[in-house]
């Protein structure tokens, strides 16, 4: 396997890690952290953390066999950047209903997601 697929595996590997764990953070506190981003119910952050495990697992299947199908990674970075996107929504949005932790939870997020998409777009960049 080339460098170039490496390095594209490499921010897949960290992606799913990141999401998975986040996730299970998510399972976890899912009463804290609804509390935190003003929600009336720990509902959207159960389904959320159900997404990012069916997320975490394609990653893992992707890095696991090296098949690497543009398409498929450019859907991935989509993913991750529409991610980015509403997270800059919601916090524009609600800003006044976040906590200080929701803030901060909602960003390092988003910042991370953010790192992510960048890391895979220069590792699908050179393996073209």
């Amino acid at each position: 396997m080339s460098n170039d697929t490496q390095l594209l595996l490499r921010a897949l590997r960290l992606n799913a890690f990141f999401s998975g764990t986040c996730a299970l953070i998510m399972f976890v506190t899912a009463g804290w952290i609804s509390a935190q981003l003003g929600l009336g119910s720990p509902l959207p952050v159960y389904a959320t953390a159900a997404f990012l495990v069916l997320f975490a697992l394609q990653l893992a299947n992707i890095v696991r066999t090296g098949s690497i199908r543009s398409w498929e990674i450019l859907g991935i970075i989509g993913g991750d950047i529409a991610w980015v996107v509403a997270s800059i929504v919601l916090v524009a949005m609600y800003f006044e209903s976040l906590t200080t932790a929701g803030l901060i939870i909602v960003d390092v997020v988003a910042v991370a997601v953010l790192f992510f998409a960048v890391q895979q777009i220069r590792g699908l960049s050179a393996t073209r």
